[in-house]
């Protein structure tokens, strides 16, 4: 885990913190995740998001046609996720 979502040597001499150990990741903060956050992504605009501080793993499959909406889409989705999957260790009533 630590190998690849640290910022790999040439990606922090560009000061671009979006690539680490053969994954992508979040450092620059660009989605609504953690920036602890790493995916991998693939052909088709199809990603899997791995979000250690929230023991989550999002997957997006499908068909990528050139939407401009994927983008949005899946950052609105992984936005409404943050906010209802609790972090690791915390505690959330309904008060029920």
């Amino acid at each position: 885990m630590k190998f690849v979502s640290t910022v790999a040597p040439a990606w922090e001499a560009d000061k671009r913190p979006i690539y680490g150990g053969f994954f992508w990741i979040n450092g620059d903060g660009a989605w609504p995740i953690p920036k602890e956050a790493y995916s991998m992504n693939g052909a088709g605009g199809q990603q899997v998001w791995i979000i250690p501080s929230h023991d989550l793993v999002v997957v997006r499959i499908g068909n990528f046609r050139g939407s401009r909406h994927v983008r949005s889409t899946l950052s609105k989705a992984l936005e409404i996720l943050m906010a209802s999957v609790p972090k690791r260790g915390d505690v959330r009533t309904t008060g029920n």
